[in-house]
């Protein structure tokens, strides 16, 4: 699906309320917003999913405000990064994992556990405009100009972030062993 794709589906749905075109969307999109979920909350799949869902709820009713100025991916991911945000004031605190995320941590091996609970960890070291930025560059292989679209900054606040961002997982991994 291209982008005047996107733009065929968003008209249907904001004119003609079709759930089928929608639903397009929602199948294009769904994979990248957990996947930038999972990055930004340390893996978990449960909040991911929530907010994932939450993402689409808002983009749904908010369809008719998409005016077409930039693309419809930089607009999907603005409303899920305003989604993360607003789920981080409202808990400053990130609650320990479930005994299920625990079982499934299990059932990998050994090695890859560890390295997954290290990236996390790095990720975690990061403030979250930072996390944000190296998850949409690194992650989602974003331009510095989408994701200064994305997250409302400018791209040089972007590139700074990023800079900091590489500087912090640097450091972190090469004191827990990694080259």
């Amino acid at each position: 699906m291209n982008k005047n794709e996107d733009i065929a589906w968003v008209t249907r749905c904001a004119l003609f309320d079709d759930r089928r075109a929608f639903a397009c969307l929602v199948d294009k999109y769904q994979v990248r917003l957990k996947r930038f979920f999972l990055n930004l909350t340390g893996g978990d799949p449960v909040l991911s999913d929530d907010l994932a869902q939450e993402t689409f709820i808002k983009v749904y009713y908010n369809l008719r405000s998409y005016k077409g100025l930039s693309s419809f991916s930089t607009w999907i991911y603005r409303v899920a990064y305003n989604v993360f945000y607003d789920e981080l004031r409202k808990s400053r605190e990130w609650e320990d994992a479930s005994v299920d995320e625990a079982a499934n941590l299990l059932e990998q091996p050994p090695e890859r556990v560890d390295r997954n609970i290290d990236i996390s960890r790095a990720l975690f070291i990061l403030r979250p405009e930072e996390r944000t930025a190296i998850t949409l560059f690194f992650v989602e292989d974003l331009a510095v100009a989408k994701i200064a679209e994305i997250m409302s900054i400018s791209e040089g606040t972007v590139k700074s972030h990023l800079f900091r961002a590489k500087q912090k997982l640097g450091e972190y991994l090469k004191k827990n062993g990694y080259e």
